[in-house]
């Protein structure tokens, strides 16, 4: 049996298996008033008896003002419905869900002018209550988590990061101050939270890998549960990688973080194969392993894997169909043609 699929407990919620489906958005499968479309729901209940241990849904708003390419959310009660019909689904099959709950349009890299900096103390008290009531949206659901997005230039993102965040008040500064709003946000869901409901946070990178340890460090310290380690700001970074370290930069840094923070941390990029992932967990590397595309392109990603841990579903295509149409992805059709 692989170490990938060896459990593991984190607080009072118990996972099968340290296999993760990563946040995706589904391109071309619509949402209503930040409620799942019956195509784009099916898609998440369709996936729920396949083994995954952990699956983490693509980014949820935590408000109308700024909606996400998904277009579905977590900022109103009645967003509870279809949350629950996931979580029931997934604990029919010994699957733990999380919700990733962000907040997108503030455009890093694209001088747009609603920047970090431009925000008041007072949208930033809005902004950080929306976020709070979307964890409790969550937690009255049913689910087993959270995922704070704090990664790819999403606003916690911005928010933490020097290169964006230049303000001179409380919410900016140094690394204490930038995660000022990220602390406010942990704290308030952490007084309503139970032991059964984990708080996790995506954690872009930052200049360096010095400033990613001190981050997740800080992260710990103010009582994020797990952490998903991924891109940040800035954009590219290019590190001088271990020889024979056979993966890329985000997994290097999600590893390298590990080493210095005692909760859980989820490795994720690239990593393609089980052999690959069931690697990381056995040499210490992290304690959980995400996967994207290999799940977009065949939902019985693990079942395949069981008999040949080498399976790599994804063809990577040079125009990839997820960011437009999903169905035409040529991994998929030929998965479900064998299905049928």
């Amino acid at each position: 049996m692989f170490d990938i699929f060896s459990p593991i407990q984190v607080k009072n919620v118990y996972f099968t298996n340290r296999i993760v489906m990563a946040p995706m958005v589904r391109f071309g499968l619509p949402s209503e008033n930040g409620v799942m479309g019956e195509k784009l729901l099916q898609d998440y209940l369709v996936r729920a008896d396949k083994g995954i241990g952990l699956m983490i849904s693509q980014t949820l708003g935590v408000s109308t003002e700024r909606e996400t390419a998904g277009g579905a959310g977590a900022y109103s009660d009645q967003h509870i419905g279809y949350l629950s019909k996931i979580a029931k689904a997934c604990h029919t099959n010994g699957t733990r869900f999380f919700a990733q709950l962000g907040l997108p349009g503030f455009g890093f890299y694209d001088d747009r002018s609603d920047d970090v900096n431009k925000l008041t103390k007072q949208d930033l008290i809005k902004i950080r209550d929306w976020f709070i009531r979307g964890a409790e949206i969550c937690l009255k659901a049913g689910l087993d988590g959270i995922e704070l997005h704090g990664a790819h230039t999403f606003f916690l993102n911005m928010m933490a990061s020097s290169y964006s965040n230049k303000r001179e008040d409380a919410y900016g500064g140094d690394l204490t101050g930038r995660l000022t709003l990220a602390r406010e946000i942990t704290e308030a869901i952490k007084s309503f939270s139970r032991d059964d409901f984990i708080l996790s946070y995506r954690m872009g990178w930052g200049g360096d890998l010095d400033i990613d340890v001190q981050t997740a460090q800080a992260l710990e310290h103010m009582g994020i549960d797990m952490l998903h380690v991924s891109t940040g700001i800035p954009k590219d970074r290019k590190l001088q990688l271990p020889a024979g370290f056979e993966y890329n930069d985000v997994v290097y840094t999600g590893c390298h973080v590990n080493k210095h923070v005692s909760i859980p941390v989820i490795a994720v990029n690239g990593i393609q194969t089980l052999s690959r992932g069931n690697e990381l967990i056995e040499n210490g590397g992290c304690d959980f392993v995400a996967y994207g595309k290999p799940f977009f392109a065949d939902s019985d990603f693990i079942k395949h894997s069981a008999k040949n841990s080498d399976y790599k579903p994804c063809f990577e295509c040079r125009e990839c169909k997820w960011f437009t149409d999903g169905e035409k992805c040529p991994a998929q059709i030929i998965a479900k043609a064998h299905a049928n």
